[in-house]
């Protein structure tokens, strides 16, 4: 049964909102019309590649829990639509990678009562196909880098 605050925050709500024309459908994200094997080519030289497991991986695991995570490259999606917000990921994500970093902090924001739609739309869009080859792993961020409101990327080496 809704509460009556519910009610209330419903019709708040309600009021920001119009409803869509005839005809008109939902689009998915577009897409720019970029060459992406262009932007996803690896430089030669690059041929570390980290071990899935072992004293490497444990060690970030660590640093990740304690907050010890060096970011370098954060992306806040704050006051974006959720277009516009997978759109500046995909692209951030895809120019992090090409200049070799290694760890991604994503702000999405908490959203009210933790039910964000960028927060909850953060887990499809890095499975996307043109994301999930390029992430090792993700995780959420500790308190001091925004807690429930950001994630750590890591990407591939």
């Amino acid at each position: 049964m809704k509460k009556p605050s519910d009610y209330y925050l419903w019709d708040r709500v309600r009021r920001t909102v119009s409803p869509l024309k005839k005809g008109s459908a939902r689009s998915e994200p577009k897409t720019p019309p970029e060459d992406f094997a262009a932007m996803m080519q690896v430089p030669p030289q690059r041929s570390s590649e980290r071990p899935k497991d072992g004293p490497l991986f444990e060690r970030q695991d660590k640093k990740t829990r304690r907050g010890k995570v060096e970011v370098d490259v954060k992306i806040d999606l704050h006051d974006m639509t959720r277009e516009q917000a997978f759109d500046a990921l995909r692209r951030a994500l895809i120019r992090a990678y090409n200049h070799n970093k290694r760890t991604v902090l994503v702000v999405t924001g908490k959203g009210l009562r933790g039910e964000g739609v960028l927060r909850q739309s953060f887990p499809g869009w890095i499975n996307h196909a043109d994301i999930r080859p390029l992430i090792a792993e993700f995780a959420p961020a500790h308190q001091r880098h925004g807690g429930g409101g950001a994630w750590y990327i890591f990407l591939k080496g």
